[in-house]
């Protein structure tokens, strides 16, 4: 171990005419000294001076001895190893520091300490840091960040195999942790992907916001020589200028791997001062140096081609012929007039739209919300965010934010708000859509015409029918003769929806509530015809899909046939339409217009007359069941929605109760369950779907969906197809009636807590002790059920 420190008895000389770190020279005896200023130095061991590492991590602290413990752990959890640890000690007690690496387990030739009298700065301790050793990459690691043990492998590895005129830096997805500090023990609240949306870094969009956190970012030294290092004249957002320079000399690839953890602790008056975030804590700092870092950043480069050519003819670019662009692209493509609208305003009026909701309640709101106060101007999004929801208040889109282009970009999303499961657009993204790094398009946007100067449709929202779409056939199983099947489902219908995704056969997503035009009706014939369909099997029912049966009966020939699978329990019937909609499959299915109708949920036939009398069974997705994702805690992932069905409370109160639990993740939260049950291991993951809930599967020892009406959930096979197993309830499926994993993992206690505790603590227990025989019993389940699914689907069909 390596140990300096920096004695400053008078001012730092500012005043050079370049910054002060960057005129230091290694001397003979190891010495790093400042030119002219015999009050600055820093002796430092020889093998410093000479020594040459493949990564330097560079760690600014004061007195943040908590945190500091869990960054050296980060770091010596990398599995890639040739690395020198920089840890600047910027004004803090130095004994805290010596304390904490002296008893990490880092070899301590590989950790350079340099500790300063007072306080430098973010920027001028980063600089310090990064000149302090000699290595071919540079991360700046803070003390309250983490890795995952394969971040410094895998950023390293890309840019081994990338050369560096292609990228001078790479930046792996994220994850936004927060948390508290409560006593000496780091509490988290909650987790959330954080800009795992994106997929490149383009120098407009950083222009715009800076889009990665430090801890995410791995670069080339010959490109931080380039720039000059950080900015130590800023006190906030240097970072943000660094990308920018560095940008204009260099791409930055993206690793699309959640690596790195970005932890805040976005309540400030619930924490220490020195163990505040500065971007929860000095908001308003933020809020003034945000033009000035951009304008400081363009008044330097306007002369330069990359920006002042990229900035001058960006609209004409939008505008221009050329290949079409996703609606995505065309949203994020914004003209250059326009990039005074950046959203930075979004938080004011967010702020605004909460203490307008406070102001307008009425005498019963107000008693019962009497603890709520305004938010003051420099209120955070971690305030203002959970009162918005706490109020139901729907935020109009401000003047600057197009919503229908927003939607258009995010078809999800429209989704969405269709179903009421978001308010509008801008809801959405500042709720999520800003973590998500999705285009924040402007109110003046307006996206091209299509190429060959075809008119804008009338319906700019509308969400037509799409054939085999790679979300809905790269998960798909195989099988002979389902070549000629073609699976109709809706866009809005998640879970039916992904039943027919992984279902082997042709796909086709149809809206649920827009009316499909003749066009649109005229164009799927003819795609059918094309792929030689022989059976079309209809997933879910609407008044849509009625339309589109009679229309495909009529027009195509007497060879094809139609079928109908429902994926609706009696519990449901209390929704009168449920009802409708099965009484009119029985008279299409009497008239002969539907060739059979089969039910998911086992003994369908015996309550409702008409119905096949075998079971259709869900198939998992068909994706590689890859070991070794799993948290070292045991966690317990309850994926659920609000309502008694779901069941989501007494889930909840369980995975809490079961004495080998550690932590307990749900998709939502229990409201009012806080006052009456200790919710200590509870951690707020969100609403999750995609690639995004497999992993958050993956990473966790049990899925809980023990619900109170159940078919068959594709929670429980998205859960086993990630090798973890899943609790229900007992879904009376009968081929699987003596299978050892349905043994396992199914559960009678659906409102007993206690009880169902015991169920949850038993399969952790089995996980535990045999983690490999678990996968096994999980793959053996999942062959005899596709298996078996196979067979049901052609008896069904009549293939």
């Amino acid at each position: 171990m390596h140990v300096g420190e920096n004695s400053l008895d008078k001012a730092l000389p500012f005043a050079y005419p370049v910054p002060w770190w960057g005129l230091w020279r290694f001397v003979a005896g190891g010495e790093l000294l400042v030119p002219g200023n015999p009050d600055i130095s820093t002796a430092v061991s020889a093998a410093a001076a000479v020594g040459y590492y493949k990564v330097s991590i560079v760690t600014r602290t004061k007195d943040r001895e908590i945190l500091l413990k869990r960054a050296a752990q980060s770091v010596l959890s990398q599995s890639f190893k040739d690395y020198c640890w920089v840890v600047v000690n910027d004004g803090g007690d130095d004994s805290v520091v010596r304390r904490v690496i002296s008893g990490c387990g880092i070899d301590e030739n590989r950790v350079e300490i340099i500790s300063n009298k007072y306080s430098l700065g973010m920027e001028a301790a980063s600089n310090l840091g990064v000149n302090a050793v000699k290595s071919e990459y540079i991360v700046i690691h803070d003390d309250d960040d983490s890795w995952a043990p394969e971040f410094l492998a895998n950023t390293v590895q890309f840019l081994e195999e990338n050369p560096d005129h292609l990228y001078g830096g790479v930046v792996s997805h994220s994850t936004y942790i927060s948390e508290l500090i409560r006593d000496d023990e780091v509490v988290e609240i909650q987790r959330k992907p954080y800009q795992n949306r994106l997929v490149g870094v383009d120098l407009e969009a950083v222009l715009d916001k800076n889009l990665f956190p430090p801890i995410s970012f791995l670069f080339r030294r010959s490109i931080y020589d380039s720039v000059g290092g950080f900015d130590e004249t800023l006190p906030v957002l240097g970072d943000w200028l660094f990308n920018l320079e560095f940008l204009l000399r260099a791409n930055i690839g993206v690793l699309p791997k959640s690596l790195a953890f970005y932890h805040h602790r976005d309540r400030s008056d619930a924490t220490a001062p020195e163990y505040r975030n500065t971007v929860v804590d000095q908001v308003s700092l933020h809020q003034q140096y945000t033009p000035i870092v951009r304008n400081r950043f363009l008044r330097r480069n306007l002369n330069q081609s990359a920006v002042s050519l990229g900035l001058t003819l960006q609209a004409q670019a939008v505008e221009s012929a050329g290949a079409p662009v996703s609606p995505r692209q065309a949203a994020a493509a914004l003209p250059a007039v326009q990039q005074l609208s950046r959203g930075e305003s979004d938080l004011a009026w967010a702020i605004a739209a909460a203490n307008a909701a406070l102001a307008d309640r009425r005498f019963s709101a107000i008693i019962r919300n009497r603890k709520l106060s305004p938010v003051p101007p420099n209120g955070t999004w971690s305030v203002v965010l959970p009162l918005l929801r706490k109020l139901n208040v729907d935020v109009p889109p401000p003047h600057d934010f197009d919503d229908g282009a927003y939607l258009a970009a995010n078809p999800d999303v429209a989704a969405a708000v269709r179903d009421g499961k978001q308010k509008s657009g801008f809801a959405h993204y500042i709720m999520h859509g800003r973590h998500e790094g999705r285009a924040r398009p402007s109110g003046e946007y307006r996206a091209p015409a299509p190429s060959g100067g075809v008119a804008p449709s009338a319906r700019p929202n509308h969400v037509g029918p799409v054939f085999d779409s790679l979300p809905m056939v790269r998960s798909s199983h195989k099988a002979d003769g389902f070549e000629r099947v073609l699976h109709v489902a809706h866009h809005e219908w998640h879970g039916i929806r992904q039943a027919s995704a992984y279902s082997p056969g042709h796909k086709l997503l149809i809206s649920a509530h827009e009316t499909l035009t003749e066009d649109e009706k005229r164009a799927i014939a003819e795609n059918a015809a094309r792929l030689g369909v022989e059976r079309i099997c209809f997933q879910g029912y609407s008044e849509n899909m009625d339309a589109l049966l009679l229309y495909l009966r009529s027009v195509l020939g007497p060879t094809i046939k139609y079928y109908m699978i429902s994926h609706v329990t009696t519990a449901q019937f209390d929704h009168r339409f449920e009802m409708v909609v099965i009484a009119k499959l029985l008279n299409r299915l009497r008239f002969g217009v539907l060739d059979g109708i089969a039910s998911v949920k086992p003994g369908f036939h015996r309550a409702i007359e008409g119905f096949w009398p075998g079971t259709i069974i869900n198939y998992a997705p068909n994706i590689p069941m890859v070991s070794g994702r799993r948290s070292a805690h045991a966690e317990v992932y309850a994926p659920l929605d609000v309502g008694w069905r779901k069941n989501l409370f007494t889930n909840i109160m369980a995975g809490s109760l079961a004495r080998n639990v550690d932590v307990v993740k749900t998709a939502n939260f229990p409201n009012g369950l806080e006052s009456i049950h200790d919710l200590r291991k509870l951690r707020l993951v969100g609403y999750l779907r995609g690639k995004d809930l497999l992993d958050e599967m993956a990473r966790s020892s049990l899925t809980l969906i023990a619900t109170l009406a159940e078919c068959q959930p594709m929670t429980q096979l998205e859960s086993l197809a990630v090798g973890t197993p899943a609790l229900t309830g007992p879904l009376e499926v009968e081929e699987f009636a003596n299978d050892p994993l349905v043994t396992l993992c199914t559960t009678s206690h659906l409102d007993n807590p206690a009880l169902l505790a015991k169920d949850i603590e038993k399969i952790v227990e089995v996980l535990r002790g045999d983690s490999d025989g678990m996968l096994q019993m999980i793959a053996q389940h999942l062959d005899r059920r596709h298996s078996v699914a196979t067979r049901n689907y052609a008896d069904f069909l009549e293939l």
